[in-house]
């Protein structure tokens, strides 16, 4: 059957076979915009069959002799906590089998249509998948398995279905910040849950929370270990995560949050302050020791992400840029241009590409009310947009655009940059973005904040609004808000199990919170 043709009517029939729900009349009860089974994100292009696959105490998982090792790992590891180890799988390696295909059972490879990064079948014979890469095949794997349904005998069940699927956007990316109140669960869960919503790319941001050897005094006495936080690392890599490190490189350079006035360098040693603008929010960009520093970071938090293609150097709420008599000497619009130019070829040098916010590059006023805008006539930072290098990437962020068109993501993209829009934890924030990501050929970078516990159940709605490329996937029942949340909770107890601990099980540490929470 062609997946096109597959009408409503159909649709309904086969959910309600694959469910055990009776049609009455012409509808199912219950079943209105709800899939024969719930997929974050919900595949492009996939017809439901009638028929039941049965899998039972052990499958046989075959793999091409080349596999990656890293995919076939972590296919073992989510295997057995998807099927909530009832069912033993037993992988064999085959010449005849192509590095990124994968059989279960007696299933055959399907034919990839010309768009399809991926695609899956589920029939009488068994399960099979055919991608274009090893990110494609995970990809593959992250949707078989959430076909899965356990039955009272730990058997499973899987509907007959044949799935062709690829992404809207090609970079979709999850910014996770760790402060010291976030624990290595969280962001684990985080991580975890985002790669299997098929997300690309994973920001970290140490807010003075990862031990650095460049100064010591740029994290607190209590920050995690390079080992500590390269767990992590191997988790996100391991799930197909490239990961991008972060330092910010011009505003925010107190490493800590400006409402409560804490400063991870000076509240440690005061004599470090020429380091900084007077007020010690902002990095003093004419001091050679500011700038050989921030390339020693930069180094160092490239070698502990490990290979990739991105840094991000932040260079948000720069509101003290050039206030030291050194700095207001030269031209202010000049020092902030040649800094991120010299920090991009820097990175170039080590392949890779600098990120930056876009806030500074836009004049206050000149947009609509909730854009970003922090370029002032009296620190007219808006203006070095002319000057910068077009190599690096502007990610522009808007918390409180929920509606209509982002005009700066065409502004961006029509002076030459590539663009990555960037919301919060607003489903109609998300959506718009997205939107405008997808209208604008650019790529989604997802906030989170000091909100990461609010972020964390908004990750699939933002995985079918990147995904989906028409967002049909936003019109099922299933991404109602409610059942987005009981999603998130189901796949985050197979992907970070409890372990029957309270502190470990949810996205948060309280189920009453406090004021103070």
């Amino acid at each position: 059957m062609n997946p096109c043709d597959f009408s409503r009517r159909d649709f309904l029939k086969a959910a309600a076979a694959s469910t055990g729900m009776l049609l009455l009349g012409r509808h199912a009860w219950g079943m209105e915009n709800v899939s024969p089974r719930i997929i974050h994100p919900y595949p492009n292009k996939i017809a439901w069959g009638n028929g039941m696959l049965r899998l039972s105490k052990r499958a046989r998982l075959v793999v091409g002799r080349d596999c990656d090792a890293g995919a076939l790992a972590m296919m073992k590891e989510t295997w057995q906590r998807f099927t909530l180890g009832g069912v033993k799988l037993d992988v064999v390696r085959q010449p005849s089998v192509k590095p990124f295909e994968f059989l279960l059972g007696g299933g055959q490879p399907p034919q990839r249509d010309p768009n399809d990064t991926y695609a899956l079948n589920a029939n009488a014979a068994g399960i099979a998948a055919s991608a274009v890469d090893a990110t494609a095949m995970r990809h593959a794997w992250f949707t078989m398995l959430q076909l899965l349904q356990p039955r009272d005998d730990l058997s499973f069940a899987v509907p007959h279905v044949e799935i062709h699927d690829w992404p809207a956007l090609k970079f979709r990316g999850l910014h996770l910040c760790i402060f010291r109140e976030t624990s290595p669960v969280m962001i684990e869960k985080a991580i975890r849950l985002a790669a299997f919503l098929k997300f690309t790319h994973v920001v970290l941001e140490f807010w003075g929370m990862l031990q650095l050897d460049a100064l010591k005094e740029l994290s607190w006495p209590e920050a995690w270990t390079k080992t500590q936080a390269g767990r992590l690392v191997g988790i996100a890599r391991g799930m197909g995560l490239e990961v991008i490190p972060m330092f910010n490189m011009w505003g925010h350079a107190s490493g800590s949050r400006v409402r409560y006035g804490r400063h991870v360098v000076l509240d440690q040693h005061p004599k470090l302050a020429p380091l900084f603008e007077p007020d010690g929010w902002t990095w003093c960009l004419s001091n050679p020791r500011t700038q050989d520093l921030l390339r020693r970071v930069a180094d160092e938090l490239m070698s502990f992400a490990g290979p990739g293609q991105y840094f991000h150097i932040g260079c948000d709420e720069a509101y003290s840029h050039a206030t030291c008599d050194r700095c207001r000497q030269p031209d202010p619009v000049a020092l902030l241009a040649d800094h991120v130019n010299n920090l991009a070829a820097h990175l170039e040098k080590r392949g890779r590409r600098a990120i930056m916010w876009g806030d500074t590059l836009l004049e206050r006023g000149k947009w609509p009310s909730g854009f970003a805008a922090n370029g002032t006539p009296a620190m007219p930072t808006h203006l070095a947009l002319d000057r910068i290098s077009r190599k690096i990437v502007i990610a522009d962020w808007h918390y409180g655009v929920t509606k209509g068109d982002v005009p700066t993501v065409a502004h961006f993209r029509g002076r030459g940059f590539e663009v990555l829009a960037c919301p919060w934890d607003s489903p109609a924030n998300i959506q718009t973005l997205a939107k405008a990501a997808a209208a604008n050929q650019s790529g989604l970078l997802m906030t989170t904040w000091h909100h990461l516990v609010q972020s964390i159940p908004t990750l699939p709605y933002t995985a079918a609004c990147v995904w989906s490329k028409d967002q049909t996937a936003l019109k099922l029942k299933q991404a109602e808000s409610s059942l987005v949340r009981t999603a998130t909770a189901s796949l985050l107890r197979k992907l970070v199990p409890a372990e029957g601990k309270f502190e470990r099980a949810g996205w948060n540490p309280f189920e009453l919170p406090s004021e103070t929470n």
